[in-house]
């Protein structure tokens, strides 16, 4: 799965949603069933990733502790673009307060 068609779902997926997380309908619908059922899993997969890695809190606020986690992330994925790294830092955010 090429880098754009992942950021696009990221994007497609996270963004415009009042509480963070990965709309696996959205993909559907815009990708087709199969293919979005793939992208969807890729998508989810990414994001559990990124709301997976452990931090060391120290005096940080939440805000900071986002930012720590998506600048490590954003390391591990130079393929994501600032959009999709936002969208999933929401989702990051979400789950740590």
């Amino acid at each position: 799965m090429d880098a754009d068609r992942i950021n696009e779902a990221v994007v497609t997926s996270i963004r415009e949603s009042a509480i963070p997380g990965v709309d696996r309908q959205k993909l559907i619908d815009r990708y087709g069933e199969s293919e979005g059922s793939a992208v969807a899993d890729r998508v989810i997969a990414i994001v559990r990733e990124a709301v997976a890695m452990p931090i060391d809190w120290g005096d940080m606020t939440l805000a900071e502790g986002v930012n720590d986690i998506m600048g490590r992330f954003s390391q591990l994925h130079p393929e994501l673009s600032s959009e999709a790294l936002e969208e999933i830092g929401r989702c990051v955010g979400w789950n740590l307060r």
